[in-house]
């Protein structure tokens, strides 16, 4: 059974190489030099009392670099340091030259160092150092002032969890779309969806109302639907494969507007197929653009096959938020 965690909070993290602790260590240990300077120059007892400060806020600031830097050095030394992107469906090496994907299934352990230093007695975090372990290579980028990775660091076993899980062809989750999540399968989801709305037993499933199920333009789902659409997009944990998609698009087929709130708490899931169906249907069904995002955020984790068939689906033409 999968662990239930709250779905990514980070939208696109941005790392590069850069300078190593020791350089902003120096720095740091430039200003205190300097304050000691001051105090040393003048007697007038307040430049005496800056430069002390500064003085021995350097030196807790090298004290604090130092511990840091001895807990990371192990895996520093072996990582190779590249520009990545680190987004709620994984990770992209090299995003402006040839992208490479990292899918959290491939990712073994993402790990968050940050250097300190002190501005008015208070530590604050000026660098963090993100490294990212796979079966073959540890990798590393650098970004200025904290990342916000901490549910990515705690929940990252989850979201490869989830992440691995096929898509299902139906709302309770027995049946997989494909042998794993690896698969194009949108077109053949769609399909599904299209057949559940417009025949017989299709809609007694979805409990709409009887009669004119041939007709899938003139559907509303009614509150029994939006019931049966709701449980499988937050009761199927437990389901050998995952009812989400399916759910979302039958969502954007029905009208279902009541459950926007509902698709927007899904477009960072990290499953690619969920976020992608999740944001089709939001989009389908009127949800700004600022907070459904596009389906080229996900681009890099889908097939072209499945990306082409859910912009067809949603109606997206690729416009700028």
């Amino acid at each position: 059974m999968l662990r239930k965690v709250q779905p990514p909070d980070f939208r696109y993290v941005w790392l590069t190489p850069g300078a190593s602790s020791a350089a902003v260590t120096m720095a740091v240990c430039s200003l205190g030099t300097a304050g000691l300077g001051v105090s040393l120059w003048s007697a007038d007892p307040q430049p005496l009392s800056l430069g002390l400060t500064l003085g021995l806020g350097t030196v807790t600031a090298l004290v604090l670099a130092r511990n840091e830097r001895r807990s990371a050095l192990f895996q520093r030394e072996r990582a190779r340091e590249v520009t990545m992107a680190v987004v709620p469906w994984g990770i992209i090496v090299a995003p402006e030259t040839e992208p490479r994907v990292l899918r959290w299934p491939a990712v073994k352990k993402v790990s968050v160092d940050v250097t300190h230093t002190l501005r008015g007695g208070t530590p604050v975090i000026i660098s963090s150092l993100v490294t990212v372990q796979t079966e073959r290579e540890i990798l590393a980028g650098r970004a200025p002032g904290a990342v916000g990775l901490e549910s990515l660091v705690a929940n990252l076993d989850a979201y490869a969890e989830e992440a691995s899980r096929p898509p299902a062809r139906d709302l309770e989750g027995s049946n997989a779309a494909g042998d794993d999540a690896t698969e194009p399968v949108a077109r053949e989801l769609v399909k599904l969806a299209e057949e559940l709305c417009s025949s017989g037993p299709g809609a007694a499933r979805l409990r709409l109302p009887a009669g004119g199920y041939r007709s899938i333009s003139t559907r509303r789902a009614p509150p029994e639907t939006l019931d049966e659409l709701k449980e499988a997009m937050y009761s199927s944990a437990d389901a050998p494969a995952d009812p989400r998609p399916l759910a979302a698009i039958l969502a954007g087929m029905l009208d279902a507007r009541e459950l926007v709130p509902d698709l927007l708490r899904l477009v960072s899931s990290p499953h690619p197929m969920v976020a992608a169906f999740a944001k089709a249907s939001a989009i389908r069904l009127g949800a700004p653009r600022s907070r459904a995002g596009t389906l080229s955020e996900i681009s890099p984790f889908l097939f072209d096959e499945d990306l082409d068939a859910i912009r067809t689906w949603a109606g997206e033409v690729d416009e700028p938020l």
